[in-house]
């Protein structure tokens, strides 16, 4: 049995009340007020503003005045971060797409009722029509536990540690991992660095290159034509054919939803090419938004993770050029005059090994320190929602509750 488990068995042995946030002995909620760009800029200060954004701690700038002093809790109401919680104090202001809540009970911590919503408030998030939305009226009806302040005051101060000691820990992995990607750019250049008198190796004489166009060495593919709308009411999760949009956007639909014809099946290299410029390796079964193309390698002589290195690595060639229109964008010739060093295979394929090595270390959320550091989340994440669970005073009974063993 822990210090806490002791503390509830002792003062509040059948339980703790459990009342809505909304209850006026409880809480006020509000929102915040419109803050166009031009404003922010008009009224530069020292009182931070806050608004849906989760980084830099939702802060967007900093003006000359403030609505708000003293400690309360802020969440996003509208977005993709609807639901996110944050603790503040000071003097500050918030947008309209946040809401504040101030705590009205002087039997309840602010920080301790901040720290039961990180773990309940996204579960009260409503995605209707494409918006994620926790409006004040949801999140007044969201009940919260009342134990008593001696054991608040006790959570509080164990996960405030708990959050210092995590937080540390995942900034030191977060520069550890920051520097392997700095080692894997500086190699990665290093192999990439071919000189014009075809010789390769980072400026040293180690093999000799060929230098040819895309459009000598590889296959370009055809897309199909489908609408963003489409794509979304097209895609089911697990589909076998993956269609690729613009950024990171894709649908997976299956055999049938979009023409044979336009259904690849080879190892490709997809060219995005209007928005955001970039190159996407594949190597299941896919299709992509008709303005955009693929290239494929019929040749031997060719290792197609080697080419997708090399574009990967250049790519701000190509944003460079697409930078010069109003939509960004390139063309197919962009590519397909394109010249690449080619060393033999051989050579081709051991720099993709050892890129491939560093990439899975500095990114693979499976191995290293991404995963470590997704771990230690985790194991905050468990020990919060521990220490957060209580047992109702008889009035609420609802399967939110969750009961201790006697």
């Amino acid at each position: 049995m822990t210090y806490i488990d002791e503390m509830i068995k002792e003062l509040c042995p059948d339980g703790v009340e459990w009342k809505e946030l909304g209850n006026p002995e409880v809480a006020k909620l509000s929102r915040g007020k419109v803050m166009s760009k031009q404003f922010l800029e008009e009224n530069k200060g020292e009182f931070p503003v806050y608004s849906s954004q989760t980084a830099n701690n939702g802060e967007i700038g900093k003006i000359s005045s403030f609505d708000f002093d003293g400690e309360y809790i802020t969440w996003t109401t509208d977005g993709a971060n609807a639901g996110t919680v944050f603790y503040r104090q000071g003097q500050f202001s918030i947008t309209n797409v946040c809401g504040i809540i101030d705590i009205k009970c002087k039997e309840l911590l602010p920080k301790f009722v901040y720290y039961f919503l990180t773990i309940t408030a996204k579960k009260h998030v409503s995605s209707g029509m494409g918006n994620p939305k926790l409006m004040s009226n949801v999140m007044a009806k969201i009940k919260i536990p009342l134990p008593p302040l001696e054991i608040q005051e006790e959570i509080v101060k164990i996960l405030d540690k708990f959050t210092d000691y995590v937080t540390e820990l995942t900034a030191e992995l977060t520069a550890e991992l920051t520097l392997r990607q700095k080692q894997y750019t500086y190699y990665r250049d290093k192999l990439l660095n071919f000189d014009t008198n075809s010789s390769g190796g980072a400026n040293n004489k180690v093999y000799q290159v060929e230098w040819k166009t895309l459009g000598e060495i590889l296959v370009k593919g055809r897309g199909t034509k489908v609408t963003a709308r489409q794509m979304k009411e097209l895609h089911k999760d697990g589909a076998p054919i993956r269609i690729f949009a613009g950024g990171k956007t894709f649908a997976d639909v299956d055999y049938g939803d979009i023409p044979e014809k336009d259904v690849h099946h080879e190892e490709a290299i997809i060219v995005k090419s209007r928005g955001i410029i970039d190159f996407e390796y594949y190597t299941k079964s896919f299709s992509f938004k008709n303005e955009f193309w693929s290239y494929s390698s019929d040749s031997e002589d060719v290792n197609l993770r080697y080419v997708y290195h090399y574009l990967n690595h250049n790519k701000s060639h190509f944003q460079h050029i697409a930078g010069n229109m109003q939509m960004p964008q390139i063309s197919s010739n962009d590519t397909e005059k394109y010249k690449i060093p080619l060393p033999t295979k051989t050579v081709q394929s051991r720099i993709v090994q050892v890129l491939d090595n560093f990439d899975a270390v500095c990114n693979d959320l499976n191995i290293g320190l991404p995963k470590e550091i997704e771990l230690r989340q985790k194991q905050y994440e468990f020990f919060r929602d521990q220490l957060l669970t209580f047992a109702a005073e008889g009035v609420y009974t609802d399967s939110t509750v969750q009961t201790r063993p006697n």
